[in-house]
């Protein structure tokens, strides 16, 4: 087994051993999960360094699902995009398991947030490092669920029960695009998996064009989900309900990164529909301008910092619909590390203003100039990244010019609109202190931006700026063979073209100086009132979604409740119910019957058989009157006819016949007719005497 298994195994462990131990390692969770997370960052490091010298590389482990034609097989597939993202997941998620160990302290579900963060993160290692379609739509889901439970994690708060709900039904919804999307793949290719996808795509053939743009557009679906690109945006925000740290993974490190590293992965199947990349880059485009603006009318910095997210993503959308794959993951990745940064600050400031407004009386002088200074440098910073040399072949060499055209409005308006933001957040935050602070409470000024540090933060950014033009020409052959499309690779360094977008950034501070200083004017024209109103209320797309699916949703479950489950359902299983009852009662009533008839039928049996004993006793005792009767005869007859005459007669017969012989035979001759005659004579006279008496 090869040591890259480490990566997702090691979270997954530490997550299924705070699941089964976690009440025993109550307060200790973050001993198991930050050491499991850190290694699998060192060892996504070593992945890197062995791509990087050697290529790609697929690593087989089990069998996981064949079925007929579908043979599943769980295994990781490791190239440039998947060693680039790795590290990005598992460096974020590090910093912020270290930051949540002091952050979570004395919460009373420490083991299981750390459990689900780590879960969390071993899903997303899993999404990327995934070799098979279907595993990675699996792994999609699990991230899913461990965002519903983290951003519940303070359920007992109606608020964060909402969210979280909203967030999985809007996230549910979504990823059934992604499933059909995966199906369609199948039926297409053949096969799930990926590398045999990204060759089939990459060599051609006969795929008709409208089944290679359905199945596209399926597989966008899901990453408008979980992504948050119009119109599933409106999740994002709510997530905020989550504690900050959560917040840092979800919208640097995992989740939101998921859409567009599925659209890089396949990239070879989306540049085959131009359909489906139009539709994607509008999409995207669309997202970024208007999250931009809602990020400007947001009161709450953590909303701020969600919609800033929100149009950060559908940039790098946009991005990958017109083909710039390797802009786009540039952009995620330097997105999410400076994003964990932002989460993870604004935690710590919010938490120091708060504790600064209960140990202090007097309000601290304010120093204006380096707040002003400070947004300034921040808000030149971003458009010095974007449109120097780490993009600079998107913006000027783009061989359609309407792409070129449209790239340049929405990069443009979205600096400009970014700068405008950061700058009301800082002020916000440090000026007029956190939400829910009363005007009487002292406001708090930021050290780092005063002016000892300006030129520190200058120094620091130029710094930055030139290793990001360094390492670009590098970071485009790098990614080049993973990705879809040309990726031409211009000179780095700068033009006059930079001066544009700077200029940009400085006007989006300027405007935005000037309406936090200039006294509000009551007579506004009322087409900037609507405007406002409408960005403040977030383009009403919950309201919409309000008034046109969840009431009727509601509405029609009500109905169907009403009229299908009570009116049908329940009257039907009541009715059977009293159907059944009633047959039980008809039921009971035969019983009753049968039972009397038995009875009946048992007392006329009883009379007969008592009548029957009546009979049988008479006879009884008539047999033994007779019996007696007769013993009595028989002893009579034994005793006086038998005995007394019968018996005494036949021996006074005996002894005459015996006397006669014996006289006969002294007076007579013995000869034989004599005694013939003789034995005739008494034969006959005993036959006689038998015959009388048996008469």
């Amino acid at each position: 087994m090869s040591i890259y298994t480490l990566i997702p195994l090691l979270p997954l462990a530490a997550a299924f051993v705070l699941a089964i131990f976690g009440r025993r390692l109550q307060g200790a969770g973050h001993r198991l999960v930050v050491p499991a997370v850190a290694i699998s960052f060192f060892v996504s490091v070593a992945a890197f360094f062995d791509v990087s010298a050697n290529g790609a590389r697929e690593i087989e482990l089990y069998r996981f699902l064949d079925v007929g034609g579908l043979t599943v097989d769980l295994g990781f597939y490791l190239d440039q995009l998947t060693v680039l993202v790795l590290l990005l997941v598992t460096g974020v998620g590090t910093i912020v398991q270290v930051y949540s160990s002091r952050y979570m302290i004395g919460d009373r579900r420490h083991s299981r947030f750390f459990g689900l963060t780590a879960l969390f993160t071993a899903a997303m290692t899993m999404l990327v490092m995934s070799s098979n379609l279907l595993m990675t739509f699996i792994f999609w889901e699990v991230m899913g669920i461990c965002s519903y439970l983290l951003i519940s994690h303070y359920g007992e708060r109606p608020s964060a029960a909402s969210a979280a709900t909203k967030v999985f039904l809007v996230n549910s919804v979504a990823d059934l695009g992604l499933f059909v999307g995966v199906i369609l793949t199948f039926r297409t290719f053949g096969t799930l998996n990926i590398p045999e996808i990204l060759e089939l795509a990459q060599a051609g053939g006969d795929i008709p064009a409208h089944i290679v743009t359905l199945l596209t557009l399926c597989l966008f679906s899901g990453a408008v989900g979980k992504s948050a690109q119009m119109p599933a945006h409106v999740w994002l925000p709510f997530a905020m309900e989550a504690p900050t740290p959560v917040s840092a993974l979800i919208h640097a490190a995992t989740m939101v990164n998921a859409g567009p590293f599925l659209l890089v992965r396949l990239s070879p199947v989306i540049v085959l529909s131009p359909t489906a990349m139009t539709v994607i880059a509008t999409v995207g485009a669309a997202t970024a301008l208007f999250a931009a603006l809602v990020s400007l009318t947001q009161t709450d910095i953590k909303r701020t910092l969600a919609y800033s997210t929100i149009s950060q993503l559908g940039f790098m959308t946009m991005l990958c619909g017109v083909g710039a794959f390797v802009a786009a993951i540039f952009h995620l990745i330097a997105h999410g590390f400076f994003k964990a940064f932002m989460f993870l600050s604004t935690g710590n400031v919010l938490a120091a203003t708060h504790r600064h407004f209960e140990t202090t009386e007097k309000a601290p002088p304010r120093a204006m100039g380096s707040l002003f200074a400070g947004a300034f440098i921040l808000s030149v910073v971003p458009p010095l990244v974007i449109f120097s040399g780490a993009y600079q072949h998107l913006w000027l060499s783009q061989s359609f010019a309407p792409a070129s055209v449209v790239l340049w409005i929405v990069g443009l308006g979205t600096v400009f609109f970014t700068a405008m933001s950061i700058f009301d957040s800082i002020s916000s935050v440090f000026n007029d202190g956190p939400p829910g602070a009363g005007d009487d409470k002292p406001r708090v000024v930021p050290s780092l931006l005063s002016p000892q540090h300006i030129f520190g933060i200058a120094v620091a950014s130029i710094v930055l700026i030139g290793i990001m033009l360094s390492v670009w020409r590098w970071f485009v052959a790098f990614l080049s063979p993973a990705v879809g499309g040309t990726v031409s690779a211009a000179t780095p360094g700068f033009s006059a073209w930079l001066l544009v977008p700077v200029a940009v950034a400085a006007a989006g501070w300027a405007v935005a100086y000037i309406r936090r200083n200039r006294p509000h004017a009551h007579g506004a024209a009322p087409w900037r009132k609507r405007l406002y109103v409408f960005l403040l209320n977030k383009g009403y797309f919950d309201e919409i979604y309000d008034v046109f699916i969840v009431r009727p949703t509601l509405g029609f479950a009500n109905w169907a409740w009403r009229t299908i489950d009570q009116g049908i359902v329940d009257r039907l299983v009541v009715s059977l119910g009293s159907m059944s009852i009633g047959i039980a009662r008809q039921l009971a009533h035969v019983d009753r019957l049968v039972d009397h008839i038995v009875v009946s039928v048992g007392s006329v049996s009883t009379g007969i058989a008592r009548r029957l004993g009546y009979l049988d006793r008479a006879v009884d005792q008539r047999v033994v009157s007779v019996g007696t009767g007769s013993v009595r005869t028989a002893r009579w007859l034994g005793k006086f006819v038998d005995t007394a005459g019968i018996n005494k007669t036949v021996e006074g017969l005996g002894r005459g016949v015996e006397a006669s012989g014996h006289a006969a035979r002294r007076y007579e001759p013995r000869t034989l007719q004599h005694n013939l005659l003789v034995i005739v004579f008494w034969l006959i006279a005993a036959l006689g005497f038998f015959y009388w008496i048996a008469r």
